[in-house]
C-alpha cells in the first residue's frame, strides 16, 4: 500500500502568554493526531513558533517590553508573569508601523525576544510533562518563501490583488468561493498572520498528497479563504476545526485574562502528585480531547479534571502495568495500521476526537492497549 504523504498544519500559539486548557487542547489533539496517522501515512508536523514573529501580535509585544519594560530580567519571570506583561500590552496604545518595523526586521532576521525565549524554555519543560511525542514540534523547518515571490504566485492564479503600487495593500482573493477580500499585507508592507502561514505552505505543497489545516473556530473565516488559496495551488486540503475551552463559562482571548490559576504551570503539579505522571498525562488527554470534546459547553474544572485522571488510572489497570506498556511500545503491532487507517476513513487521518471516544467505548476491535500505546505513550 502506498503511504500518503499528509502535511499537518495547525494554527500555532504565539510563544507570549501562558499555556492555558484552550491551547492545551490544541497541542494535545494534534501530538494525538499525528501518532495515530503516522503509523498508516507519512506525516510532516509544520508548526513553527517564528513563524509569526512578524506579526503585530508578536513583534508588537516585544517592541512594547522594550520601551516600557526596558530593565527586566526574563529568565526570573514564570510564564504567568510573562503573560500579565501582555495583557499590559494589549491595553496599552497602538504604536505605528512604522515604530515597529525595526523589531519586524529583526524577527524576520532570526531574533527572538528573551520573554519569548524564557516561554518557550519553560513550554519545553511542560511539553516533556504531558508527553508530547515531539517536544520540538516538527524539529527544522524550511526557509519561508519570499514576500514578492509569493505575491507573484498569488497573482498568477487570480488569487490576489497587489495594491502595492498605489500604495495599497495586498488582498487574498477568494470571492468566487463567495468570500469576500482579505488584507494579508497592509498599505504600510505590514504581513500579517494569513500570509505568514502562506510563505511556509506554499513552497510545501507540491511535497505532499494532503495538507490538513488545524485551527480553532475563530478562525473560521480566515481558514476558508485559506483552503481556497491552497486548492486552487493544486493542493487537496481538509480542515479540522477544534472549539475553545471555556472557563468560569466563558470563552476569551488570552489577552483578556481570565487564565490565572487555569494556566498547566499552576494545576499540573499537584495532579500529578497525587495521581502520578503517567494517570495525569493521559487523563488530561481524555478529558480535553474526548470529555470536552467537539462541542464549546462545560468548562474546565480541576474536580472534572481528577475523575478523568482517575478514569485513565483505571485504563491504565485494566491494561497492565504502565512499566509493561511502555516496555512493548516498539514491539509488532500486527494489522494496527490498518484498523486505524480503516477508523481514519475517506478523510486520511485520525483525529483525536475519534481516537480518544473510541478507546472509552472500546468498540473498534483494536486491544486497549495497542490504543494506549498511540494515544500518550
Amino acid at each position: 500500500m502506498v503511504r500518503r504523504r499528509i502535511l499537518v498544519a495547525p494554527v500555532t500559539v504565539s510563544p507570549t502568554k501562558p499555556l492555558t486548557p484552550t491551547h492545551l487542547k490544541h497541542l494535545l489533539s494534534f501530538d494525538v493526531l499525528c501518532r495515530a496517522t503516522s503509523l498508516f501515512a507519512d506525516v510532516h508536523l509544520l508548526y513553527n513558533h517564528s513563524t509569526f514573529a512578524g506579526t503585530r501580535q508578536v513583534a508588537g509585544f516585544w517592541e512594547f517590553l522594550d520601551r516600557v519594560h526596558p530593565a527586566l530580567c526574563y529568565q526570573d519571570l514564570t510564564e504567568e508573569q510573562i503573560g500579565e506583561l501582555y495583557m499590559e500590552h494589549q491595553r496599552s496604545a497602538r504604536v505605528p508601523f512604522s515604530e515597529l518595523q525595526p523589531v519586524v526586521r529583526r524577527a524576520e532576521n532570526g531574533w527572538v525576544h528573551p520573554a519569548t525565549s524564557r516561554i518557550l524554555e519553560i513550554w519545553e519543560q511542560h511539553y516533556r510533562l504531558l508527553g508530547m511525542s515531539d517536544i520540538k514540534l516538527g524539529g527544522g523547518h524550511a526557509e519561508p518563501a519570499p514576500v514578492d515571490e509569493v505575491v507573484e504566485t498569488l497573482t498568477a492564479h487570480h488569487l490576489c490583488v497587489d495594491g502595492r503600487p498605489l500604495g495599497a495593500p495586498v488582498y487574498l482573493d477568494a470571492t468566487p468561493a463567495g468570500l469576500p477580500l482579505r488584507v494579508v499585507i497592509s498599505a504600510e508592507g505590514h504581513a500579517n498572520y494569513l500570509f505568514r502561514a502562506l510563505q511556509e505552505l506554499i513552497p510545501s505543497l507540491g511535497w505532499h498528497d494532503l495538507v490538513l489545516l488545524v485551527y480553532d473556530k475563530e478562525l473560521r473565516h480566515d481558514y476558508l479563504v485559506l483552503e481556497h488559496v491552497l486548492s486552487r495551488l493544486g493542493a487537496t486540503v481538509e480542515r479540522l476545526e477544534l472549539v475553545r475551552v471555556p472557563i468560569g463559562g466563558e470563552v476569551r482571548s488570552s489577552r483578556e485574562g481570565g487564565w490565572q490559576g487555569y494556566t498547566i504551570g499552576g494545576f499540573a503539579g499537584p495532579v500529578v502528585d497525587e495521581f502520578g505522571r503517567e494517570a495525569f498525562r493521559l487523563g488530561l488527554r481524555l478529558y480535553l480531547l474526548a470529555g470536552l470534546g467537539r462541542g464549546q459547553g462545560e468548562s474546565f474544572s480541576l474536580p472534572h479534571l481528577k475523575r478523568w485522571v482517575r478514569r485513565a488510572q483505571r485504563l491504565l489497570d485494566a491494561a497492565g502495568a504502565d512499566t509493561e506498556i511502555g516496555a512493548g511500545a516498539d514491539a509488532e503491532t500486527g494489522d494496527l495500521p490498518g484498523q486505524l487507517s480503516r477508523l481514519a476513513g475517506r478523510r486520511g487521518f485520525l483525529d483525536s476526537y475519534r481516537l480518544t471516544t473510541t478507546m472509552l467505548t472500546r468498540d473498534s476491535g483494536i486491544p486497549l492497549r495497542e490504543l494506549l500505546r498511540v494515544v500518550y505513550l
